[in-house]
């Protein structure tokens, strides 16, 4: 039996769960079909756990230039790649794109829209931008301004996960935590798997059926 619809517990499941958290946010795990439904589920997480807690005006997200998340409207919309995402419009509103590695344009947004950010997506090694690695400031800036404003931090590691860096995942590289991982491809090594992690406290923000 390879695939079961997330109706199920399935012990296979509940075991790669189980050592995904142990080694690395120690909470929950959502298990999909690729990187862009784990990427989507993660945008979709953070706004509703903003929601949730502060009210409707903390929508905003903040994505980088070059970055990739997924062809879904969500998520091809949050990549800072324009040829993705022209000719499907409208598409969803509240994603600002700084330049990758910018600290200061990071640290400007933040100043101008802190109370309305709801979460900042990055990968912390680009790869359809050109196999470029976040800098530890970068990535550290981005960890302590979400903290400070309840934003979350969402990590891409669909690419730079499972060891492709080598670390497991490669936030282990850079001296930060994030709230929100999204591993896939090299999780399944062609299998068709992606998975979002989270502590428990930010994955109480999903309710049966949401």
């Amino acid at each position: 039996l390879v695939h079961a619809s997330n109706l199920f517990y399935t012990e296979p499941g509940i075991r790669l769960a189980e050592r995904l958290s142990a080694r690395s946010l120690g909470g929950r795990v959502f298990f999909c079909n690729s990187g862009a439904e784990a990427n989507e589920a993660a945008l979709k997480l953070a706004r509703r756990y903003a929601h949730d807690r502060f009210g409707e005006k903390k929508v905003r997200v903040i994505s980088t230039l070059n970055s990739f998340h997924g062809r879904t409207l969500f998520t091809v919309t949050a990549g800072g790649q324009a040829k993705y995402a022209s000719g499907f419009g409208p598409n969803p509103e509240g994603i600002t794109h700084i330049p990758y590695n910018d600290v200061g344009a990071l640290e400007r947004e933040f100043s101008a829209h802190g109370d309305e950010i709801c979460a900042v997506i990055l990968e912390p090694m680009q790869g359809e931008g050109g196999m470029r690695p976040g800098t530890p400031e970068f990535l550290q800036t981005a960890r302590r301004l979400c903290t400070a404003h309840d934003a979350l931090l969402i990590l891409d590691e669909v690419q730079s996960g499972m060891g492709r860096t080598g670390a497991l995942f490669s936030y282990m590289q850079k001296g930060i935590v994030p709230d929100i991982l999204t591993s896939a491809k090299g999780l399944g090594g062609g299998f068709p798997i992606g998975a979002m992690l989270t502590s428990a406290k930010v994955a109480g923000a999903f309710t049966p059926g949401v």
